[in-house]
């Protein structure tokens, strides 16, 4: 398999991966030079301060404010998962996206709150639910005995998360990045396993909270699944026809759609910044888009996070998925960006620095 995806899906590919040029650090600068004209010490939010730096590059301009916000769901099921590695058995993914839409899940409330509006659809459920218009097959192989998509599925996935941000996820300044999936925690593993070259054990964990013996059989099938494809090229598409899912393929389409957007990706959990690590790798300067939510509890994640160079704004312990850290942390980011836009400036306040 030297290469995946017919001559025009990779062209497609490609084609995402031109559109995404660097954030323009010189507006970072700004940032931080308006900062310091403001009524409170220079520097006093800390990283908060850095990052909202980090969105004026994202965003050009020196004072971008609150941003309006989508939090994504893609859902698909995992054929994995028929080996019991997760609490839920095989295919009931559907009814998690139900919920969602019905606004009953947990990241339906937090969105509420924010508030933002939750888009979903379904890329790979082995039961249809909600919007098919991005639908790719229902469900992938069990990825330790075969791959888990064709080359040619494995693109289209990745170009169906395209199309479902530039037509579901357009007209918000932050895309909140998520998904669904029995199953995905393995994947991501494997995923992780394979980019960073690290043993199954290192990146294989709870995932929605299985005990020890089944962590134990979840390592055994990373194994198994990084054995069958050793002698795979390293290119990204191909990791991914392996050893991926379809709403993780959909989720790099969404990252480098949403990059070229200029829109800030608020990553959520460990399979959402697998994709992610898949995204950069594809188009390099989709990094400079990217913030991580938060830390969850899945040995992979810390890691790939390191790899990405992206410390993450919370660390809670969480491993709900669905969105939910990246749609908790919206709240955090935004309201950095607000005492950075209004604050007022210690010239009109009257305050003098003591010399």
């Amino acid at each position: 398999m030297a290469e995946t995806g017919s001559a025009a899906g990779r062209d497609g590919v490609a084609a995402l991966c031109a559109g995404v040029a660097a954030p323009e650090r010189r507006y970072a600068r700004l940032a931080q030079v308006r900062q310091l004209t403001l009524a409170r010490p220079g520097g006093s939010l800390g990283q908060l301060d850095t990052l909202v730096q980090r969105v004026a590059a994202i965003r050009r301009t020196s004072a971008p404010g609150p941003l309006t916000a989508a939090v994504s769901v893609l859902a698909g099921d995992h054929g994995v998962a028929v080996h019991g590695t997760s609490r839920f058995r095989h295919g009931l993914t559907g009814g998690v996206l139900r919920l969602i839409d019905a606004g009953r899940a947990p990241v339906s409330i937090l969105a509420a709150r924010l508030p933002a509006r939750v888009e979903t659809a379904d890329l790979g459920l082995a039961e249809p639910v909600g919007d098919q218009r991005y639908k790719i097959g229902p469900g992938t192989g069990d990825i330790s005995v075969e791959d888990a998509m064709t080359p040619d599925q494995t693109v289209a996935a990745v170009l169906a998360g395209a199309r479902y941000a530039a037509e579901r996820l357009a007209g918000v300044e932050l895309v909140a990045v998520g998904e669904i999936g029995v199953g995905n925690t393995t994947a991501a593993s494997a995923l992780a396993a394979r980019l960073l070259g690290r043993p199954a054990a290192d990146v294989t964990g709870l995932g929605s909270g299985v005990p020890d013996d089944t962590v134990r059989q979840k390592a055994a099938l990373v194994d198994r699944a990084l054995a069958r494809c050793a002698g795979r090229p390293d290119d990204p598409l191909t990791v991914l026809a392996a050893l991926g899912g379809y709403e993780i393929a959909g989720n790099v389409g969404v990252i480098l759609t949403a990059a070229a957007r200029r829109q800030v990706v608020l990553i959520d959990g460990a399979i959402t910044a697998v994709a992610a690590l898949l995204a950069v790798r594809l188009c390099p300067a989709a990094a400079g888009y990217l913030i991580a939510a938060h830390e969850s509890t899945e040995p992979s994640h810390r890691h790939v996070l390191a790899a990405l160079g992206q410390p993450p704004l919370l660390r809670l312990e969480m491993r709900l998925g669905m969105a939910s850290g990246a749609a908790m942390a919206v709240g955090l980011l935004n309201g950095a960006l607000a005492v950075a836009d209004a604050t007022a400036t210690a010239a009109s306040a009257g305050l003098t620095e003591h010399r």
